[in-house]
């Protein structure tokens, strides 16, 4: 009988697919369904190496997916309108694809260096879990650029590189 109940528990605490939600807490930002995965993508408050975006993903699934956040693609617009190919800041080579069981979430914000300030963000979350068809979502801002640090404190970080 004990068995019956802890399964139960426990089977109430998967991931509803659609949901976008996970034991009382929402996910925040644009959203999208890509193959087994809802994500929702937010932009964090800027940090002195650039802007950062959290990702908050789901499996709707039954069986494993595929969460590659190594590989997204990040392409920002600055105040003229240029656009720019970001590498999010992973000075450690931590990042890469993993599995994410299935009916599980997960979360992770990361940084994205640049040498000026980006009013906005889009990220082709198709690529977060190996779909071929492009799927965008763009976050702005209307918050204008942050502080600058003040001196003597010199960043080392390496600037955006160019679209692949």
């Amino acid at each position: 009988m004990r068995y019956s109940i802890a399964i139960l528990v426990l089977g109430g605490c998967a991931y509803q697919p659609g949901s976008f939600a996970h034991v009382a807490r929402d996910f925040h930002g644009q959203r999208a369904t890509v193959g087994c995965l809802d994500v929702a993508v937010e932009r964090r408050t800027d940090v002195a190496v650039g802007p950062v975006l959290a990702y908050q993903f789901a499996n709707r699934c039954d069986h494993a997916a595929t969460v590659d956040l190594a590989s997204v693609k990040v392409v920002a617009r600055d105040v003229a309108g240029e656009e720019v190919a970001l590498r999010p800041y992973d000075p450690r080579s931590e990042l890469r694809s993993v599995p994410l069981d299935g009916r599980t979430t997960g979360e992770e914000s990361i940084a994205y260096p640049t040498d000026r300030w980006m009013r906005q963000l889009c990220v082709d979350v198709a690529v977060l879990a190996h779909e071929r068809q492009q799927q965008w979502l763009c976050i702005g801002t209307t918050a204008g650029p942050p502080e600058p640090a003040p001196r003597g404190r010199e960043s080392t970080v390496a600037t955006a590189g160019s679209m692949p």
